[in-house]
């Protein structure tokens, strides 16, 4: 925006301190007038003193929750058009809808992306004002409308009667009827049941308020038939201005919708499968490609071919072939809903399409997806399905298919593209055989066979002692003596050598295998304090990551005792990390199970914090006994700005709550030197040692113990 274009004013309104303060400086930065308040009931008499063009409001707060505060402002002449942005990390499509009954123009969702946040808001802003310009045309058409012979009614304000014309008597199926005269509730009778609030509210409020409307609601006329009526109302006056009646022309618009329907099916959908068609395809990927532009997210357009059908066809007849190709469409469909819900790295696909685009061939998008290797088990998966037995008649028939697969951004930046490139692939997979699948990109097809090869060295590498534990030490920066240690993983692999957590961890996740790694850890882990301990070496608590699968077993509380218990060590001698988006999932559940865990003696952690998911208001139910600052804000906290002021804050969360503060990452001295001064003196990174193995660790230990003799 220039210097003569007005800054739009913004009410913000969150209990969250940290959030709060980030939010108004990104937003300030962007160019808006940024009114901040820390509970509903501020929010609500800053936005009756002052002017704003758009509100964000978190959804869980103390006192007014942020849909309270919603509903109130929706009920003023001033909040009732104004775009309102719903803060949430909620991630369950109740609340979603909840806050849209309330009247949210949209929610963002936590962890907030603070490069986005502005042109969020610019984009809501946008649309409020287009909104605007549409209301302002339908009045134009409106008055064109009543220039027709359409049927109407008068409600008069002090006989309470309302005069139908003989049109509308004949659309309510009531043109027999001798008298023009019905009672409102007459009228509103014939209003189908789901419509009939919504419409005894509008006139109400016309006759009440003044408020003119218009709304599309079926009716069920005299006879039982159903239609569907279009009607605009506005208020009359007298000279004093009081109302005097409510005026409405009514429209029966069943033909044109009914049309609209039809066409709408015939040039978008596929008649025999019920499926998208190849136009609706190419117009929803498009969509989901802006989206995953912005985001920066990976997308994947997966074609799908039947081998050899035309012998289904030469065999079965057209009929028996259609029924073939509706029982894969209702397969593939249910194959993509199943691999959203079972996605085993624990993100879900946001949207997805299936489309039918030829004979016996189909388009599917993949939005979302974290990596190439994702969407070729999801392919997998789907092939997996289409080759299960179909009985058609007294015919069990066994099918394959092949598919090929494109990648967004990689192989093309459009839909058209995709879809072009991952039928070539699918070509290629057919030159391999029933059944197969390729990526366009042959490189892509070699790593991801490498992929696979991996994941079935690393099942055998949990069995075969292939894995090692390293250590890094946690360090009293003001001492210099050894406090606690981060216990890691690493594998050794026979002809690759050693392979780091980033490569093997997020495979193990994938494959299902991250539960058996992270128990081996544990007991590992507690195998070496027992050694230790009968060797009579003193040590320090060792902490432990939970993944979020096993974090969320039902009776990972057990065995973790029953793990300690058979080690004979102390629970207090294991601190379990837990990051915050682990946390969040659950938030009910995750606090019952680290209530559990403290009840038993286990120290508690929660690792990467910061990072914008976790408020005080959850912060404050979770029983931990540590705080870890995530490295990313240790990294430039030392520079000032926006990393120094979440450090800071997270300090001085520690302090409030009295919890044990921890910094990740130090990896030198003017970072150590920041941290000291603002009270954290817990620190843990290269600047003091780096990870070391099990042995090496020991070696450090035995040389501690000789030192204090």
């Amino acid at each position: 925006m220039n210097e003569h274009t007005p800054r739009a004013r913004l009410l913000l309104v969150d209990d969250d301190l940290i959030l709060r303060g980030m939010a108004t400086q990104t937003l300030r930065h962007a160019g808006f007038e940024v009114t901040a308040a820390d509970c509903g009931e501020e929010g609500l008499r800053l936005f009756a003193d002052g002017e704003f063009d758009l509100l964000l409001i978190d959804v869980m707060m103390p006192g007014l929750d942020g849909f309270e505060v919603c509903a109130r402002l929706r009920e003023t002449a001033r909040g009732a058009t104004l775009p309102i942005l719903m803060l949430t990390g909620l991630n369950d499509t109740e609340s979603i809808e909840t806050a849209f009954r309330c009247g949210a123009t949209d929610f963002v969702t936590k962890p907030i992306n603070w490069t986005l946040l502005g042109h969020r808001v610019r984009y809501s802003l946008r649309a409020s004002a287009a909104a605007e310009a549409a209301v302002r045309n339908s009045e134009h058409l409106a008055n064109a409308q009543r220039l027709a012979n359409l049927g109407s009614w008068e409600w008069s304000i002090d006989t309470e009667e309302m005069t139908c014309s003989r049109e509308l008597l004949r659309i309510l199926g009531r043109e027999d009827s001798s008298s023009r005269t019905l009672t409102a509730q007459d009228l509103l009778g014939h209003v189908c049941e789901s419509d009939r609030h919504t419409v005894r509210r509008a006139r109400d409020a016309a006759a009440r308020e003044g408020e003119a409307y218009q709304h599309t609601f079926s009716i069920e006329r005299a006879d039982g038939q159903r239609r569907t009526l279009h009607e605009q109302a506005e208020v009359q006056r007298d000279v004093s201005g009081r109302i005097v009646s409510v005026d409405a022309v009514t429209q029966d618009i069943t033909e044109r919708v009914e049309a609209e329907q039809r066409i709408h099916q015939l040039a978008f959908y596929d008649e025999l499968t019920g499926l998208a068609n190849r136009q609706l395809f190419i117009n929803f990927a498009t969509s989901a490609l802006e989206r995953a532009r912005r985001n920066h997210g990976l997308c994947a357009v997966v074609h799908v071919d039947l081998d050899r059908f035309k012998s289904v066809n030469d065999a079965l007849g057209q009929d028996g072939g259609n029924a073939v190709l509706s029982t894969l469409a209702k397969r593939l469909q249910g194959g993509i809903r199943l691999a959203d819900v079972a996605s085993v790295n624990g993100q879900r696909f946001s949207s997805e399409v299936v489309a039918r685009v030829g004979g016996n061939a189909f388009t599917i998008l993949l939005t979302d997806i974290a990596s190439n290797e994702q969407a070729a088990v999801v392919v997998a998966r789907l092939l997996g399905a289409v080759a299960q037995p179909i009985e058609v008649g007294e015919h069990s028939l066994l099918l394959t298919a092949s598919a090929g697969i494109s990648l967004f951004p990689r192989d093309a930046d459009d839909a058209a593209g995709l879809a072009q490139k991952a039928e070539q692939a699918m070509y290629s997979a057919k030159k391999s055989g029933a059944g197969q699948h390729h990526f366009f990109d042959e490189q892509m097809n070699a790593s991801t066979r490498q992929k696979l090869l991996l994941g079935s060295d690393l099942r055998h590498a949990i069995q075969a002692e292939e894995l090692c534990l390293f250590v890094q030490p946690q360090i009293n920066a003001l001492t210099g003596a050894m406090i606690a240690a981060e216990v890691l993983v690493r594998w050794r692999h026979p002809t690759r050598g050693l392979v780091l957590p980033g490569e093997f961890i997020p495979l193990a996740e994938e494959l299902g295998l991250i539960v058996r790694l992270g128990d081996w850890v544990v007991q590992t882990a507690c195998q070496a304090l027992q050694r230790w301990g009968q060797a009579g070496i003193a040590t320090v608590p060792l902490a432990i990551n939970l993944s979020s699968p096993s974090f969320m077993q039902h009776d990972l509380v057990e065995r973790l005792e029953d793990v300690v218990q058979r080690f004979g060590i102390e629970t207090r001698q294991l601190t379990l990390e837990i990051t915050e988006s682990v946390a969040m999932t659950d938030i009910d559940r995750a606090v019952a199970r680290l209530h559990a865990l403290r009840g038993k003696g286990f120290r508690l952690s929660l690792d990467d914090f910061g990072t914008g998911f976790c408020s005080l208001s959850y912060l404050k139910r979770f029983p931990i006994h540590e705080l870890k600052i995530d490295r990313a804000f240790v990294r430039d906290a030392a520079n000032g700005g926006v990393d120094a002021a979440i450090a800071c804050s997270i300090i001085e969360l520690g302090k409030q709550f009295n919890l044990h503060v921890i910094a990740e990452g130090v990896e030198t001295a003017e970072q150590s030197a920041f941290l000291v001064e603002r009270g954290c003196t817990a620190h843990q990174g290269f600047l003091y040692a780096r990870p070391m193995p099990l042995e090496e660790f020991e070696a450090l230990l035995i040389r501690s113990n000789c030192s204090r003799l």
